[in-house]
């Protein structure tokens, strides 16, 4: 049977939707699902979304040594009315012919300090200049008052 048969009326399709959770393969730390808990909702009218989803295979290495391979991926999405054709969702897949490998590694204590030093000098110097401006501005304002 034909979906226009099905649904004669096409432009009471509501084609409203929700992702609740989408990935491809397992889960390590730090990934990202980009569409988890999408929500679109059409108030009027009807149309067709398209997810245009870029599947990255990964391989991630922990801190005990393991290897776990799994796929991450990036979106775009696009919405349009439909005004001839049948309004639908779609999921346009495209796999990636890069792999990402990521690693999972430890900061030693010499980094943090090196940062907090810079932060540390930063500062001093930002608040040197904010004395020497505010040391001119004064004196700027004490030579106007005592030629008055």
């Amino acid at each position: 049977m034909l979906l226009t048969q099905l649904f004669p009326d096409r432009r009471g399709v509501n084609t409203s939707h929700v992702i609740n959770h989408l990935s491809f393969g397992t889960d390590y730390p730090g990934l990202k699902h980009p569409l988890d808990g999408e929500i679109k909702v059409l108030d009027e009218g009807t149309g067709t979304f398209e997810y245009f989803i870029k599947i990255v295979p990964t391989i991630y290495h922990d801190l005990k040594g393991g290897r776990l391979h799994t796929n991450q991926y990036s979106v775009t999405d696009h919405f349009r009315k439909s005004l001839d054709g049948f309004p639908a969702v779609y999921f346009i897949y495209d796999i990636s012919p890069i792999r990402v490998i990521a690693r999972e590694e430890r900061v030693a204590f010499a980094h943090y300090f090196t940062q907090l030093c810079a932060i540390i000098g930063g500062m001093y110097v930002v608040v040197g200049q904010l004395h020497l401006f505010a040391v001119k501005v004064f004196d700027i304002a004490n030579k106007q008052q005592v030629k008055k």
